[in-house]
């Protein structure tokens, strides 16, 4: 930071930077130092008045002490055509004071006061800060190649800890699952269409020995007619209705099945 230097007067910095942005206030400082044992009075003037608010614009700055001043630059809505060359410029006007004079009307007038000073102040305008760069520097393309390069060995790595079921998806477990359904339920029905064949077969045999009872309780005594045997067909019609009645539920559990 260059100061400007006269008269035991420092007034720094030699040029004001303002980082540039739409619609905003923009904030720089100007510090006047006084390292000598005498009072001093400043006041800071501008060629863009309207452009720039100045806090304070004028003051004392006692013996071995300094004063900060703000300039602060107006919002703008726009950008200005002398953008990239401003031609802004601050001046700041100071001259000794007695112990108790205070500033007046002519404190700053040249033709008084023969111990006025002024130091000059460019006005400089940077560029907004650049938006980051979508295509990524040398440096960051180093960096993308090596992490692209340890993400498959970092999976690999990961992977031999897990275990793992290659080449199945959610198809094939849910069509290996139907096929494990399908199986239990034909060897299901295997098992019932044995049970209806020795049903069958067991009721083919009561037939027949219903038969061959109905048969033999049937007798032709001389002299009279035959007389049926009445207990032993009530017996069988029982048995009989019972077994189409089991035979028909395992029947019917079948063909759901």
């Amino acid at each position: 930071m260059s100061e400007n230097f006269a008269g035991g007067v420092e007034v720094s910095p030699s040029d004001l930077r303002f980082r540039f942005q739409l619609n905003k206030q923009l904030l720089a400082t100007i510090t006047v130092n006084n390292p000598n044992g005498q009072r001093v009075a400043f006041k800071i003037k501008t060629t863009a008045p309207k452009k720039y608010v100045v806090r304070p614009s004028s003051g004392v700055v006692e013996p071995r002490s300094n004063q900060s001043v703000q300039v602060i630059m107006q919002a703008q809505k726009e950008y200005a055509p002398e953008f990239a060359n401003c031609k802004d410029k601050f001046m700041v006007q100071t001259t000794v004071l007695g112990e108790t004079e205070q500033i007046e009307k002519d404190t700053f007038n040249k033709d008084v006061r023969k111990d006025l000073k002024e130091y000059r102040l460019r006005v400089t305008i940077e560029g907004p800060a650049a938006p980051p760069s979508p295509v990524p520097e040398a440096n960051e393309a180093d960096d993308e190649g090596v992490a692209r390069s340890a993400a498959p060995i970092a999976a690999a790595a990961s992977a031999s800890d897990v275990p793992v079921v290659s080449g199945e998806g959610t198809s094939d477990v849910r069509l290996r699952t139907t096929l494990d359904s399908l199986t239990a339920a034909t060897s299901e029905n295997q098992q019932l269409k044995v049970q209806v064949e020795r049903l069958q077969r067991e009721r083919d045999d009561l037939r027949r020995q219903m038969d061959t009872i109905q048969l033999s309780g049937v007798k032709a005594p001389a002299g009279g007619a035959a007389q049926p045997a009445s207990k032993p067909s009530s017996a069988l019609t029982l048995v009989y209705v019972l077994l189409a009645a089991i035979l028909s539920f395992i029947l019917g559990h079948y063909v759901r099945i």
